[in-house]
């Protein structure tokens, strides 16, 4: 264990000279983060007047708390095939967390150390600035080699060229040519790629496409009035030797149902996570410390742990919506990340750091390979975990690693929830052999699928998760909730104590994968009351017959007394849950029964939002361990009370009720 930075003043210096770790660290935490992180150290050092002279090194453990960050170095843990890992943490002394993030800690450094062997590896690009000829000749490198070699890349090599509706036009090769001009495909005599952009906005004002500027944009406008985003992406295309490029908000007006024909016919994306007024090329900062060679050391490569879901799924144009389609189903992506650029295609993952293939430990992590949509490679990743997974569920959790991402990202319009999705519903069809698509989920495993749980109650922004109006989809789907979700295992029919007998939707148009305007789920299962109680701000529990579940052995400690965690979709209050206690509207459903200690019991939960129709609708989903007072949950009802309970149908003890 050592100490780190003692304040945010030497921290913020650290990184912004260019230490990697420092600066990995401190890029974790959030503008708003940041802010409140000043705010709470202020506060701190105010109240502590009379401080000591910082000292190069705490004298015992108490001190190392008064440190802003610490770290510790662990050698060969976890079974990660690294020599060491170092871990960089805050230490939360005298800093209230609460008030910073509501996350646990805004920020966490992790960084394997390698003794170094292959150099080849892990050798980076070589140059000054990311605007170079080095760094291009990498780039290229990575487009030829997909595009002349990557058999699942090019998949449309031999199908007619598809254009979409709008196109800007640079010229016909001409780099020193000023002027674009917005074309209609239809009319024009297409041959040749296109590029897209996909950028964030910021607070810039720029020409969009409408009816006051379409005939100027039609006429030919100058490059030079272009957001410096719009014209760095122009001088990229430039460089890959394509005439056309597409921008969304000056060829926006296309229809919806065509996004995802158009994101797998297009021949390059470009992603910029700054605004419209950054720069994408910048010079690279390269930061080296002098080692004392009278002290013992070992040479090492390191490697950030969090490099490329910090890069990739991290990064601000990556939590946006619709790019999560755009990323998915473009053959390959030339990402210009905060200090690097980055590749994805289907076959190869790679960036400035590791230009020839990412470490091994990386590519195991669920973040690397995301555009491979197909259930061999997936199984051939997770087998070289040593971990087996059944090659009938591959495709179904490769899903479910799709819509988990998704629910990380934003969206302008509440209602595009499934429309920004459908593109890649229709790519995924085929993959589970043409499966029925329900509302965001397969029909196959739609009993796992209901299981999906709402984290912390809160958006990526920090905002509560909500069901915006007007309508989106039916509770039961995860797709009626903005919030970051995490799904359920898949598993075979067998392993479940609910089946879902029937269901219905209704859609704004004849495409499936698109609006849902009603719909309803009739759901088999033990019905059974439900009470809740607010342990803390954030917390609830389950009752039963008005008892707390959780183990009933009053000589346990509290710690180890803890009952199933109950997750609601949305953030309830005190008030409503009595109203609706009250009312005897709550009830719960246990969807899976343990068959041993080491598994949890999934647990929905529900609401009588129609007692006439005897309607319900899903509040959320409890989760807990065999020995957490589960025997309340599983105890029988007598079969007067079971008969008495809402439901379109009660059979051998079992009830049979729709949900909306």
């Amino acid at each position: 264990m050592c100490a780190h930075h003692r304040t945010l003043e030497t921290l913020e210096m650290s990184a912004a000279q260019g230490c990697h770790i420092c600066q990995a660290f401190w890029l974790q935490v959030s503008e708003t983060e940041q802010d409140a992180l000043r705010a709470a150290e202020t506060k701190r050092l105010l109240a502590t007047p009379g401080r000591p002279p910082e000292k190069p090194e705490p004298d015992n453990l108490e001190e190392y708390f008064e440190w802003l960050t610490f770290t510790l170095l662990l050698k060969e843990p976890w079974g990660l095939g690294v020599d060491y890992v170092l871990m960089l943490k805050f230490s939360g002394e005298g800093v209230d967390w609460r008030s910073v993030s509501p996350k646990d800690t805004p920020a966490l450094g992790f960084h394997t150390f390698q003794i170094c062997f292959n150099r080849q590896l892990t050798q980076a690009v070589n140059s000054y600035s990311t605007d170079s000829d080095e760094f291009w000749a990498t780039a290229m490198t990575w487009f030829d080699q997909c595009v002349k070699t990557h058999v699942k890349c090019n998949p449309n090599r031999d199908r007619p060229a598809w254009y979409p509706t709008r196109l800007l036009d640079l010229g016909s090769g001409q780099n020193d040519n000023q002027i674009l001009r917005l074309i209609q495909t239809a009319d024009e005599s297409m041959s040749g790629p296109y590029v897209t952009l996909s950028h964030c906005s910021g607070k810039s004002q720029f020409i969009q496409l409408n009816k006051n500027t379409s005939a100027s944009l039609r006429s030919g406008v100058s490059i030079e009035v272009m957001p410096k985003t719009f014209r760095e992406a122009i001088l990229t295309t430039r460089r890959f030797g394509t005439r056309y490029i597409w921008i969304d908000s000056m060829c926006i007006q296309q229809v919806w149902m065509h996004m995802g024909e158009d994101c797998s016919r297009r021949w390059l994306t470009e992603h910029n996570e700054k605004d419209d007024q950054s720069d994408w090329f910048h010079e690279a900062e390269l930061c080296v410390a002098d080692i004392d060679e009278s002290r013992s050391h070992i040479q090492c490569d390191i490697h950030n742990y969090f490099f490329w879901s910090h890069n990739i799924p991290g990064c601000i144009i990556n939590k946006r919506a619709w790019v999560v389609q755009e990323r998915l189903l473009a053959p390959r992506v030339l990402c210009f990340g905060h200090s690097q650029l980055l590749w994805e295609c289907m076959e190869h993952d790679a960036s400035e750091s590791y230009p020839n293939r990412l470490p091994d430990f990386f590519q195991k992590q669920v973040f690397t390979n995301f555009k491979a949509l197909d259930a061999d490679t997936y199984i051939r990743k997770i087998e070289a975990q040593g971990r087996q997974v059944d090659g009938n569920v591959a495709c179904y959790v490769i899903w479910n690693k799709i819509i988990s991402a998704y629910s990380e990202t934003l969206l302008t319009v509440a209602t595009d929830k499934l429309i920004a999705l459908s593109g890649i519903a229709k790519r995924m069809r085929p993959t589970v052999n043409n499966d029925t698509y329900v509302a965001g989920i397969w029909r196959k495993h739609l009993e796992s699928a209901l299981l999906w749980l709402i984290k912390t109650h809160e958006k990526i922004d920090g905002s509560p998760s909500c069901r915006p109006t007007p309508y989106r989809a039916p509770t039961w789907s995860w797709a009626s909730v903005d919030g970051v979700m995490v799904t359920e295992a898949v598993r075979s029919k067998s392993e479940w104590a609910i089946e879902v007998v029937d269901h219905h939707l209704k859609y704004a148009t004849n495409d499936t994968t698109g609006v849902v305007t009603g719909g309803w789920l009739d759901l088999q299962g033990a019905l059974k009351p439900l009470g809740v109680t607010h342990e803390t701000q954030d917390r609830w529990r389950m009752l039963v017959n008005n008892v707390l579940v959780r183990p009933q052995d009053d000589s346990l400690p509290d710690w180890k007394r803890i009952g199933p965690l109950v997750h609601l979709d949305v953030p309830a209050t005190d008030d409503a849950f009595v109203h609706d206690m009250i009312q005897q509207r709550l009830f719960f459903m246990i969807a899976r029964t343990p068959e041993s200690d080491n598994e949890y019991i999934p647990i929905l939960l529900l609401r009588l939002c129609d007692a006439e129709r005897r309607l319900f609708e899903r509040i959320g989903i409890a989760t807990g361990g065999p020995k957490g007072g589960t025997e309340l949950l599983l105890a029988e009802l007598d079969e007067e009370t079971r008969a008495s309970l809402p439901c379109l149908r009660y059979e051998k003890g079992l009830h049979t009720v729709r949900m909306i």
